[in-house]
C-alpha cells in the first residue's frame, strides 16, 4: 500500500475509512479503482480539502445539501459538481471513525452481522463498515436524490423558487 501524506478525491475515488497508524495517528485508507492509499490525514480533512480544492467549503456544502433535501443530519456533499463528484458520511462527522463514500461506485451492500455491512463496489475489494442495513441504505438514497437535484439544476431544468423570480 502507497503511503501519501495528502489526498484529492478523484472520481475514480470510492471511499475514505478511518486508520490508526503506527503511532495512534487518526488517518486514512483512501480506495481508488487499482490502488489503495494510506494518507497521513483524517478521512473528514480529506473531504474538506477535497472540496476546497474544486472552489468550495464543507459548510458550504452541507448547507447547500439541507437547502435542497430539507434539514437533515448527515448529508451527502457535493465534492465537485463539475465533475459529478457526491459523497456522503457513514455517521456523524464528529466521529472519529465516520467513512464516507461515493454515491456512484457503490454496486450493492448487505448486512452480515448485527450492525456491520458489507459494501462491493463495481470494481475492485469490498469493504465492511460499521452501520445498519436501513441506516446506509437512506444515505445511499438521500446522495442519488442530492445529485439528480443538483445536475438537474446544473442543467437549468428547474424552475427557480418565487422569492427569486420577483428579484429579477
Amino acid at each position: 500500500m502507497k503511503r501519501l501524506d495528502e489526498y484529492i478525491i478523484q472520481k475514480e475515488t470510492k471511499c475514505t475509512l478511518n486508520h490508526y497508524d503506527e503511532n495512534g495517528k487518526l488517518c486514512s485508507i483512501v480506495v481508488e479503482e487499482e490502488e489503495v492509499y494510506e494518507v497521513n490525514e483524517s478521512p473528514l480533512t480529506v473531504i474538506k480539502k477535497s472540496i476546497q480544492y474544486y472552489g468550495g467549503s464543507l459548510n458550504g456544502a452541507i448547507l447547500s445539501a439541507k437547502e435542497a433535501l430539507g434539514n437533515i443530519s448527515m448529508p451527502p456533499v457535493m465534492i465537485s459538481g463539475s465533475k459529478g463528484i457526491y459523497w456522503f458520511p457513514s455517521k456523524s462527522i464528529a466521529h472519529e471513525d465516520c467513512a464516507w463514500f461515493s454515491v456512484d461506485h457503490i454496486k450493492d451492500y448487505e448486512p452480515i452481522e448485527d450492525r456491520m455491512l458489507r459494501l462491493s463496489f463495481y470494481t475492485g475489494p469490498s469493504v465492511t463498515i460499521d452501520s445498519t442495513y436501513y441506516r446506509f441504505d437512506k444515505k445511499v438514497n438521500r446522495a442519488h436524490k442530492f445529485k439528480n437535484i443538483m445536475e438537474r439544476r446544473a442543467h437549468g431544468k428547474r424552475s427557480l423558487p418565487a422569492h427569486l423570480h420577483e428579484a429579477i
